[in-house]
């Protein structure tokens, strides 16, 4: 099953919401005024006929007619129900007109989102789409370029998008993330394979009960992905409001909620009649696919019962197969290799690819201090450091000491320094760049081999993952 794009909304501190924007990535504006929250009804004319123009709710038909003839698909239930996510709002969205014709959309989605437990303001480029007709013309990259400057001046520290013109995309500088995919196997073979390794391991059997949840669990839903999102590395924050409207949409077709039953409650069957205790974890299901998994630490066989209780129900729907969306680190994934089944990249499918661009190098290096600084402190890197960034369009100096991070202007090449593009540099901060395949194919040019070693500790690669349950269309 590919997830097809969607979003929702999260909310912040007031901290995250009100911190004083930063300048964005340098990039193509025309010759129309800059639009920014303060100014966002306020059209900017394009030198080449066409204006840039935030939308209302009366131009909310002409999207659906746009996104349709764009996408070839029927999009309307889905652009529907995406009316009603909590904070949204039609100005969010930028149209290009010319002699009242629509020619262009994308819809700017603001959040706040989980790196190793730090809360960092991002945007998410939701149903960025051009006429055909018109893509071979500039009205695209303008659009993107007027959506960038207003995330940037928002607050935005990330870009996200999900693509379906990723080599477009890394033209205007934008990276592919690394990681993304899912893996596919046989649900009967998995299923098999599981019975067998319990039966090796000889183990007593686990106590938890997997059975179909209820509403009013919600709360408990929400706890352990809570608890378990804020420590990966791109998840959304999700208030209460958002996990109501998100599953409310009806999207997946089950939740499964896995228990540990309190002394002496009773099995009786699915029902969960009487089965109550503490939560261990959750699987959103859509047809065949496990779309969304969250486990407690504490309940290491969550995973693996709600894995087999999800083949189980595919098998009953005549489903042959079992796909897992969960990040690209989950052990399972491995697992249902063993089992016979295969990983399947993004990029080998035809399908949209996920996206970033770092809009403020500067804040995002401010905000993921804590993060520079216990990499430091376990790699033994000495503070101060400073290492030169050099790209085609600037050059930054990173400082890193024992009380701050910080990313200038640089006047000076220091004695460490990294040449490399822009977006090798924004994937390098991300954690998004396998460094040593980064410099065998030049992408990366040091002052010394050494260097390497202190990048690798500070700026440590890591799998982006976001639930494609934020990005499934009804």
């Amino acid at each position: 099953m590919s997830a097809p794009a969607s979003r929702n909304h999260g909310e912040a501190d007031r901290g995250d919401a009100e911190s004083s924007p930063a300048s964005g990535p340098s990039s193509h504006h025309g010759n129309g005024r800059s639009l920014l929250r303060s100014d966002r009804t306020a059209v900017r004319e394009l030198p080449y006929g066409g204006r840039i123009v935030t939308a209302n709710a009366g131009d909310h038909p002409l999207i659906v007619q746009l996104l349709t003839h764009a996408r070839q698909a029927a999009i309307a239930d889905d652009f529907q129900s995406r009316l009603d996510e909590p904070g949204y709002r039609p100005s969010n969205r930028l149209l290009v007109n010319r002699d009242k014709a629509l020619l262009a959309h994308v819809h700017l989605a603001s959040h706040i989102a989980w790196f190793d437990g730090q809360r960092i303001p991002v945007v998410k480029l939701e149903d960025f789409a051009v006429l055909p007709e018109y893509r071979s013309s500039v009205y695209d990259r303008d659009l993107l370029a007027a959506a960038e400057q207003i995330a940037a001046a928002e607050g935005a520290v990330v870009g996200l998008v999900l693509a379906d013109r990723p080599d477009w995309f890394e033209r205007q500088g934008w990276s592919s993330l690394r990681g993304q995919g899912h893996t596919r196997a046989n649900a009967r073979a998995v299923l098999a394979h599981l019975d067998a390794h319990e039966g090796a391991r000889k183990r007593r059997k686990s106590p938890l009960h997997v059975r179909t949840w209820r509403h009013f669990e919600l709360d408990a839903v929400r706890s352990v992905y809570e608890a378990t999102a804020s420590g990966l590395w791109g998840p959304l924050f999700r208030s209460e409001e958002v996990w109501q409207w998100l599953i409310g949409r009806k999207a997946q077709d089950q939740v499964l909620f896995a228990v540990d039953p309190l002394p002496g409650a009773p099995l009786n069957g699915d029902s969960g009649i009487g089965i109550t205790g503490e939560a261990a974890g959750y699987a959103v299901v859509r047809g065949s696919a496990i779309v969304e998994m969250m486990s407690l630490s504490n309940h290491p066989s969550a995973r693996v019962q709600l894995l087999a209780r999800a083949c189980r129900d595919a098998i009953d729907r005549d489903h042959h197969s079992i796909s897992l969306y969960t990040p690209a680190s989950d052990p399972l994934h491995e697992l249902m290799v063993t089992a016979g089944g295969a990983w399947i990249s993004d990029r080998r499918e035809s399908g949209p690819r996920l996206m970033m661009r770092l809009l403020s190098p500067e804040r995002w290096i401010e905000r993921c201090y804590s993060l520079w600084r216990e990499r430091a402190q376990e790699a033994n890197v000495p503070r101060p450091t400073e290492i030169g960034f050099i790209t085609p369009d600037a050059a930054h100096l990173f400082t890193l000491t024992r009380r701050s991070a910080r990313l200038e202007p640089m006047a000076t090449r220091p004695v460490d320094w990294v040449e490399c593009s822009r977006a090798t540099f924004e994937s390098l901060l991300v954690g998004n760049l396998a460094l040593s395949e980064a410099v065998e194919r030049g992408e990366l040019r040091l002052s010394s081999p050494e260097l390497v070693g202190t990048l690798a500790a500070v700026f440590a690669p890591r799998l982006f993952w976001q639930s494609p349950l934020e990005f499934m269309r009804l």
